[in-house]
Parts: C-alpha cells; sequence; structure tokens
C-alpha cells in the first residue's frame, strides 16, 4: 500500500514538470515566429526596420485618445444658467432654449381676498317652466292671542312636585268649586287680577258654559304703582291680556306660574316708542315678597299649579287691571302717561266683562287667610 502511493506521488510530480516545460517550449515557439515573420517582411521589402521601431514609438498622442462629444461644464447648484450664453450643444442633436414667461411672484397680501372686495358673476337665467305662485303671507298674530300649546309636561321635577303637592291642594280646590258650585273639574279658568285691592280673582267654566267666580285669593306682595310696565328692573306689575306660559316646579318661591309678559301688545308699543328692554319673567308665586312677581302664598300658589296644570296652559286666562274697570270706570287720560294707554284700558275693561265682580270684602276678611 506504501508503495502504491509513493508511486502516485512520483508520477504527478513528473507530470508537474512536464507541463512547465511544455508552456516554455510554446513561448519560445512564439517568439522565434513572431521574429521570423518580422525578418520576412523586412526582406519582402514590406517593412523598414526603422518605420517599423517610429511606428511603434513615435505613435501621436492623440492617436492614443478616444474621441467623444463635447459636453458642458458641470453646473454650479448655487449659480443659474443665463439665457444669453447661446445654445448648448450635445453632439450632433442641438438643444433649443426657448424662453418661457414666467408670471410675477404674488405676495401673502395678494393671495388674500380682502373682505370688501366682491365678485361680480353672470348668471344663466333660466325661463320658468310654470307661472309664479303668489306666496300667501300666514295670518298675523293678534295682540291678545293666548300662548300656544306646550309640550306635555314629562319633566320628572315637574311629576314629583305635583305629586307632593296635588294631595293638599285638589281637595282643597274641590271645596271651593263646590262652594261656588262650579263644576270640577272646569273646562278653562281665568285669573283676573286688580292691583289696587291686591286680589286675584278665580274665574272658571266648563266647555260652552259661563265664567263663575270660584274664590278670591289674596295678594301677600307686589311691587309698584298704577301704570303698565315699560322697562327692565321698573318693578313695575304689567297690565294687559296675557296667558300662562310656563310652570317652575323648582322656584326659590315654592312653586310659580310664569306670564307670558311680553305679549304681542306690548312689543309693539315698545317698538313705537322707541324702547327696547322691557324685562320678563313676571310670575304668580308662592311666599309672601315680590319684586315685580304677584306673591299669594304658598297654599294659594299649589292650588293655582295644579289648577294650572290640569287644564291644560292654553286654557288659563290672565288679565291685570290697575282696578276693577267693572265697578270703577276706566280712568281719565293722563298726559304724562303713554298715549296708547286708554286703548289698552279699554281692551282691558272689555276683556274684564265676562267675569262677574265679587262682592265687596267683609273687613275681616282682610286679616285672614285665602
Amino acid at each position: 500500500m506504501m508503495q502504491r502511493v509513493e508511486r502516485n506521488g512520483a508520477d504527478s510530480q513528473l507530470r508537474m514538470r512536464f507541463g512547465k516545460i511544455s508552456l516554455l517550449i510554446l513561448g519560445v515557439a512564439a517568439t522565434c515566429a513572431g521574429a521570423g515573420g518580422t525578418i520576412a517582411l523586412e526582406r519582402l521589402g514590406l517593412l523598414a526596420p526603422q518605420e517599423a521601431a517610429q511606428a511603434i514609438v513615435k505613435v501621436p498622442a492623440e492617436a492614443l485618445v478616444i474621441p467623444s462629444p463635447e459636453m458642458p461644464a458641470g453646473a454650479d447648484r448655487f449659480s443659474y444658467v443665463s439665457l444669453d450664453i447661446g445654445d448648448l450643444r450635445w453632439g450632433e442633436p442641438k438643444i433649443e432654449i426657448v424662453p418661457v414667461a414666467v408670471a410675477p411672484l404674488k405676495t401673502l397680501a395678494d393671495e388674500i381676498a380682502s373682505p370688501w372686495s366682491t365678485e361680480t358673476r353672470a348668471e344663466r337665467v333660466i325661463p320658468l317652466l310654470e307661472p309664479p305662485r303668489l306666496a300667501v303671507r300666514p295670518p298675523q298674530a293678534s295682540a291678545w292671542t293666548m300662548p300656544k300649546a306646550s309640550a306635555p309636561l314629562r319633566d320628572y321635577r315637574m311629576a314629583r312636585k305635583l305629586a307632593e303637592i296635588s294631595p293638599g291642594a285638589t281637595p282643597r280646590l274641590e271645596a271651593k268649586f263646590r262652594s261656588a258650585k262650579v263644576a270640577w273639574p272646569p273646562a278653562e279658568v281665568a285669573f283676573v287680577t286688580i292691583k289696587d285691592e291686591r286680589a286675584v280673582e278665580l274665574h272658571a267654566r266648563p266647555a260652552d258654559g259661563e265664567w263663575k267666580l270660584v274664590h278670591r285669593y289674596r295678594v301677600l306682595a307686589a311691587s309698584g304703582k298704577s301704570g303698565p310696565k315699560l322697562l327692565e328692573g321698573d318693578k313695575q306689575v304689567p297690565e294687559g291680556i296675557y296667558g300662562i306660559s310656563y310652570l317652575n316646579p323648582a322656584s326659590r318661591y315654592h312653586v310659580s306660574l310664569r306670564v307670558n309678559y311680553p305679549n304681542n301688545f306690548d312689543r309693539q308699543m315698545a317698538a313705537k316708542d322707541g324702547r327696547r328692554k322691557l324685562g320678563g319673567d313676571i310670575m304668580f308665586h308662592g311666599k309672601a315678597v315680590s319684586a315685580g312677581c304677584i306673591a299669594v302664598g304658598d297654599e294659594a300658589a299649589e292650588e293655582l299649579f295644579v289648577l294650572a296644570a290640569n287644564v291644560g296652559l292654553p286654557n288659563v286666562k290672565v288679565v291685570i287691571a290697575p282696578s276693577d274697570f267693572r265697578k270703577n270706570g276706566l280712568p281719565t287720560a293722563d298726559p304724562a302717561k303713554p298715549e296708547w294707554l286708554p286703548g289698552l284700558y279699554t281692551q282691558v275693561a272689555s276683556a274684564m266683562t265676562p267675569f262677574k265682580p265679587a262682592p265687596q270684602p267683609h273687613l275681616l276678611s282682610s286679616f285672614f287667610g285665602n
């Protein structure tokens, strides 16, 4: 086995030596062939010995450079190319620079449209396919129009307050209606308030029936004097024909009923006089304190509150007069008061006509409650 390995190693060394010798012989043969070819050309006169040397040695430097098209110098990114340099060349094709009109730069003031600028556009007129219709103007509300029906009383505070005060107020109301021989429950009610007598008359009637006096409540507190309310903060109780627009179960004065002052007539007269701030939030409420409202005490306020909730606010009418025109007649015109006041009092007197006046209260009734 060892002999076979040694024999293979010797064979490989011989092959390598033979390969090197072969390469050397080929190189010598190629050199001789080249020299022989050169000598043969010289003998035939085709190649002079000096020209051949010069052809090899004296080759012009330009011949070694491969011609290439002219290229423009690299542009500097901080410079610009002027339009006056002429045509740029890239080999044979020519690139012609065409001047382009550049719009002037706009300033920030040009970009933002002026708030006072106007734009006029021509609109295409579309012919009507049918003749125009006349617009029917809705009927204008009267100055004495009652407030519209409000949404159902779904406020949980309202339900809770009614559940709290109705068990006491309803029996008291039923007793007053029985005493006055008026059907219970009524279809409509009216609160006729007489300022100089400090009284609120409760009138009621069934459906398609006559008005009857049910009870006369005493006003415990009311500010101001005779005359209408004209401005906010004058602490006057308004005078006119109104309705109840809102029931407040969370009033600071127990419960309250909001009078819909100013009404249409109040606004019309204010516009005529140039008055703007007319005030508001005139209430029938509990307790015994007032600043432009009508305070009738807690029990009376509960009864009016429950009664208005039962019949519905559109069925509650309010008349506020400086005096009982049914007994005293209309006052004489006062030049110091608004010129429209006599007309207002005429309307109030007419509104009081369906309600029969209460008999003169006994002297002791002024010292006791309702």
